[in-house]
């Protein structure tokens, strides 16, 4: 199968390019300019420039049987209100146009990655599901939202949705990264151990294995799907997993809500406290009933790879 990936020079984008050739497809690898890729990529590389509703995909489309679109913009340039025009742009105009396109081409697939962030920013006791009404919290995760929205009523193609947790890996950024490198210097008694909360992950390698599993599968058709690692963990499992993998011997110990919510608001803001202490987990049963899918790396496995120092073994 030929399969154009965009964002192809990106963290998902670079390991989802090697696990699709891997599997023996022939990969087109989108990219703003061909510089962006490593130098043995290039020869599947085509540069598209800008993303956004001027787009010319023609070329990267050509013979092209099933899209992997995971472009999106930086979260963080800029101020509150660019920030929400480069979403508008590249999110919900780009992906309309690259659709648009794609159907001419006769592109018979369509996977678009979306964020969990379209359902809000925090799940409440219970987790989240796929039937779950939108309540994006910002710019982006609106843009998000309005995207799935048009890939859904998509009438010429096959399309597939899929809204992961928070992504991390070997080499990743994020909050797991923060997390990671602040124990890996963590002194021998931690007050981290707040299990009052579930949060769902998900690891680089795990939601690739969705993205392949989404190509193919024809019982993904007309559907999206919630993905994580496995099971929701709390903040204090967390952090004793990371412990684990980094081979560090701490004690953590028990902290009552309000007071690990205080302390951690002085140090990350109001943001990094949310995160420490309130929940944000999914029930991904519905992508492993219909497509029989599992993830390849457990929760231990997989925080094993992320707390590896040195460069992205994809780059």
């Amino acid at each position: 199968m030929r399969v154009l990936v965009t964002g192809a020079n990106g963290y998902v984008g670079r390991a989802a390019r090697a696990a699709l050739i891997d599997a023996g497809h022939d990969v087109v690898a989108a990219v703003r300019s061909l510089d962006r890729l490593s130098e043995p990529a290039r020869a599947g590389g085509v540069a598209v420039g800008g993303i956004g509703p001027e787009t010319d995909w023609t070329s990267a489309l050509e013979g092209v049987d099933a899209v992997v679109h995971l472009v999106s913009p930086p979260l963080s340039h800029g101020t509150e209100r660019q920030r929400a025009e480069e979403a508008e742009r590249v999110i919900v105009a780009g992906t309309q146009r690259l659709m648009d396109q794609a159907i001419v081409a006769g592109v018979r697939r369509f996977i678009f990655m979306s964020s969990l962030k379209v359902l809000g920013e925090a799940s409440g006791p219970r987790p989240f599901t796929e039937s779950d009404p939108f309540d994006p919290q910002d710019a982006y995760a609106g843009a998000k939202a309005r995207a799935e929205d048009a890939v859904r009523g998509c009438p010429g193609m096959e399309t597939v949705i899929l809204r992961p947790p928070a992504i991390y890996g070997r080499a990743s950024g994020g909050n797991v990264r923060q997390m990671i490198e602040l124990l890996r210097k963590a002194p021998p008694v931690l007050p981290l151990g707040y299990g009052g909360n579930r949060r769902s992950f998900v690891h680089r390698d795990n939601l690739v294995s969705a993205v392949l599993a989404c190509v193919t599968h024809e019982a993904a058709a007309g559907r999206t799907f919630l993905v994580a690692d496995g099971e929701a963990v709390s903040t204090g499992t967390l952090v004793r997993r990371v412990l684990r993998a980094l081979g560090r011997r701490v004690l953590v110990i028990p902290t009552p809500r309000l007071v690990l919510a205080g302390a951690a608001r002085l140090v990350f803001g109001a943001g990094g406290a949310r995160r420490l202490v309130e929940s944000y987990a999914i029930d991904d049963a519905a992508i492993r009933t219909a497509l029989g899918w599992a993830p390849p790396l457990d929760g231990e496995a997989a925080m094993a790879d992320a707390v590896v120092l040195g460069p992205d073994p994809y780059s």
